[in-house]
């Protein structure tokens, strides 16, 4: 844990040194969008299909954002001096980590594939339960304990996967590669899975309690203040805003980690051995 002791240092020596640029970054990239995105998923609760879609394609797009603020960050953190050379990077390469982005979610869709088989099996309406239209839908016991079961084991496989392919984001961005980033990540990484584990382990439950306490303190401040009620009220986007900031911070941070650690294996400054 030393050795990625000193990845994490370098992260956050690095975060304060660019505070002045990561600061612009975080807010067009990770607050303005991830605010209008949680907005448009409050309307589509009550909206109607037509409008249900168009929203969910709103929110879709507005991920476009994060992906080149995330790679962005990245550039800054393996070398690159200014805001402009970073963005300029950053979108010459999107297209690539879209596509990446892609095959991923495509292959995280396929490992959750069972769980449709199962629901169908036990006969229950699918497209139903994807449009909204199921309602309260209680699954009985012997779906459900399957369905648990089957997620119980996929966790520990994607935990590990999600481990390994943490530097696809690097690959793509400094070696203009395409869906090869994904076994260059799996390589760079091997040997030092665990630790890496450990320090997203460690992240995540930080970056998560930090979301929940922002959630609950300023939901609770901002309702009393502007009052409750339901969609997007004056309390909804207030604590939507303060929990967005909260987010764009954990995401700036995993994003200069990804490129420290990238720099840490990749680098003659490395921490560990080549």
């Amino acid at each position: 844990m030393a050795k990625m002791g000193i990845v994490w240092d370098r992260t956050a020596a690095f975060a304060g040194e660019r505070l002045g640029v990561l600061l612009p970054i975080a807010l067009a990239a990770f607050v303005v969008p991830g605010v209008a995105g949680n907005c448009a998923q409050a309307l589509a609760l009550t909206a109607g299909s037509g409008a249900r879609w168009g929203l969910g394609a709103l929110v879709l797009l507005l991920s476009l954002p994060s992906i080149w603020g995330s790679l962005a960050v990245i550039a800054l953190a393996t070398g690159e001096e200014r805001f402009a050379g970073a963005g300029r990077l950053a979108l010459r390469r999107l297209p690539a980590a879209i596509l990446v982005s892609i095959v991923l979610g495509l292959a995280a869709a396929l490992a959750m594939l069972p769980v449709a088989v199962i629901l169908a099996a036990g006969g229950y309406d699918l497209a139903a339960i994807a449009a909204g239209r199921a309602g309260a839908v209680v699954v009985d016991p012997r779906t459900s304990s399957l369905v648990a079961l089957y997620v119980l084991l996929l966790l520990p496989v994607a935990l590990f996967a999600f481990t390994r392919l943490i530097l696809v984001s690097p690959v793509v961005l400094r070696e203009d590669a395409l869906f090869g980033a994904i076994r260059r990540s799996w390589v760079l990484t091997r040997k030092h899975g665990w630790r890496i584990f450990g320090m997203l382990l460690l992240f995540g439950m930080i970056g998560g309690i930090a979301q929940l306490a922002a959630q609950a303190v300023f939901g609770s401040v901002f309702t009393l203040l502007a009052g409750g009620g339901q969609g997007v009220t004056t309390a909804f986007v207030l604590t939507t805003i303060a929990t967005s900031c909260v987010q764009a911070i954990v995401m700036v941070l995993l994003a200069a980690f990804q490129g420290r650690l990238y720099a840490a294996l990749t680098t003659a400054d490395s921490v560990w051995r080549a």
